[in-house]
């Protein structure tokens, strides 16, 4: 017997609880001390070490165990095995035996891996001065106003920064949201978006409602582009320098206003191809001599301006470029009707209408005014137009014609899905309107688009039949109000 444990001593030393067996760190770092005198008492040795180190890593305590797992035969440690363990890590021989107990009542108790973690963490330090709910009771007497930092927020109700830190990491609820400004819509708005969105809804035989999917509609709009934009953020190492950059003014950076068109993605049977539902994208520009002479050219070169956009610039551009590039570019096959250039209200696109478009001798194409104050049922304001900007914004420019050939580029470099994709998200953003009677209070929810919907180009969002109804209802109730008004005001006169 004694031959046995002496022989399973050594093995266990030289095999298991060598170098080898632990983290590079460990044993440079921390050499295993010298075996107590046989004369003397093995306890002193056991006393030194217990100061040396009070708790483990986790990836400590995950080598010692699987270091014991190793050496246990039958679930039995060897004699001696826990104080030479405890040597090597320079802990107590104890802290070995509650992590080897830990572990195996782990597994007893029906866990698939060991635990070894530590209990001293969330079980150690003071006592917390304030709970969860006293913090979260002080938080909410505070105004949103002046909840817009944490600063700001700790010094309005009294709580250090650090606890309200430590409270957000614990509690997911509270947490920071964006709000962003929306146009103030008129009940008169109100009323226009409500008929504008229920037009797209079209009813089915089974009695569900689906929004119209939109294939004749191209949706116009113009945006300022610049030329680079005031702060930008590098992900860069230390000994890296970040490129300067300087503008005359921050105030006046030069831009350029970009016109574009795009219609919902789709297959062309008579092209036998996906369109990408790309019209064009166009700059107010002009190309006009320079009027006096300067170090970077002379008097009478040709120099690009942009142009301020008024009505006849913004016809022209609708007649001579825009109307040629539906022509070209639109599926024949497919069509319901004329197809419609949706637009905003902006006081240029009024000058823009079906009947100037018929007599200028445009035939199949209308226009069509979305609701006052909704940039929201556009596609190219709801997001694409960001999707371009982000795109521009990775390349260089310096002159205005380096902006314009980076902004085509991002307008066709973007793929297809992107505007599929922002086309359903238009779907949406109308059902929600529709539900809250025309208002633009809601909250777009994630709708995980690329996890559920297999084709971004046929799919059309799904509308709610007690929705509708309720929305119809609120119409109808108008209606009557507005008729009952008009007989009192017939009656005074």
């Amino acid at each position: 017997m004694v031959s046995y444990y002496k022989t399973t001593r050594q093995n266990f030393i030289t095999q298991f609880i060598g170098y080898a067996a632990l983290p590079a760190h460990t044993y440079r770092h921390y050499m295993p001390p010298r075996s107590p005198r046989r004369t003397g008492d093995a306890s002193l040795a056991v006393r030194d070490l217990a100061d040396v180190r009070k708790h483990l890593s986790f990836a400590h305590r995950r080598t010692a165990y699987e270091t014991l797992l190793s050496v246990a035969v039958d679930g039995v440690l060897p004699r001696g095995a826990l104080t030479e363990l405890a040597q090597m890590f320079r802990c107590h021989p104890r802290t070995i035996s509650r992590l080897w107990t830990q572990a195996r009542l782990s597994l007893r108790g029906g866990h698939c891996a060991a635990d070894v973690a530590s209990k001293t963490k969330g079980n150690s330090g003071r006592h917390a001065l304030r709970t969860s709910d006293e913090i979260e009771a002080a938080i909410r007497n505070v105004p949103q106003m002046q909840r817009q930092t944490l600063r700001s927020l700790s010094a309005a109700c009294g709580i250090p920064m650090t606890t309200i830190f430590r409270h957000m990491k614990k509690n997911p609820r509270f947490k920071a949201r964006s709000n962003y400004v929306k146009p103030h819509l008129t009940p008169a708005n109100i009323e226009e978006r409500l008929k504008f969105a229920m037009s797209f809804v079209r009813p089915l035989p089974s009695g569900r409602h689906l929004f119209d999917d939109m294939h004749n509609y191209v949706h116009v709009d113009e945006k300022w582009f610049y030329l680079t934009k005031v702060k930008r953020r590098y992900y860069v190492y230390d000994d890296e320098e970040v490129a300067a950059r300087a503008v005359k003014s921050k105030r006046f950076i030069t831009k350029v206003m970009f016109l574009a068109a795009v219609a919902r993605p789709r297959y062309d049977p008579h092209g036998k191809k996906e369109w990408d539902g790309k019209v064009g994208v166009w700059p107010f520009v002009q190309v006009a001599p320079a009027q006096r002479g300067s170090k970077n050219r002379p008097k009478g070169a040709m120099v690009t301006t942009p142009q301020s956009v008024d009505a006849p610039l913004y016809f022209n551009t609708i007649l001579n470029k825009v109307v040629p590039a539906i022509q070209e570019k639109f599926p024949r096959c497919g069509r319901r009707g004329n197809v419609l250039i949706q637009q905003d209200n902006a006081s240029p696109h009024r000058n823009v209408t079906t009947e100037k478009l018929c007599a200028h001798g445009v035939c199949g194409i209308g226009v069509a005014n979305q609701p006052p104050n909704s940039p929201d049922f556009n596609v190219l304001d709801l997001g694409f137009f960001n999707s371009i900007q982000s795109l521009q914004y990775q390349k260089c420019t310096r002159t205005i014609e380096e902006l314009i050939v980076a902004v085509e580029n991002a307008f066709y470099e973007l793929p297809t899905d992107t505007l599929a994709k922002t086309f359903v998200t238009l779907q949406k953003v109308m059902e929600l309107s529709i539900e809250i009677h025309g208002s633009n209070e809601y909250k777009l929810p994630h709708m995980k688009k690329d996890a559920l919907i297999a084709d971004f180009a046929s799919y059309n969002v799904e509308f709610d039949a007690s929705s509708y109804e309720s929305a119809l209802a609120h119409l109808n109730s108008r209606l009557g109000e507005e008729v009952h008004l008009d007989a009192m005001v017939k009656s005074l006169e």
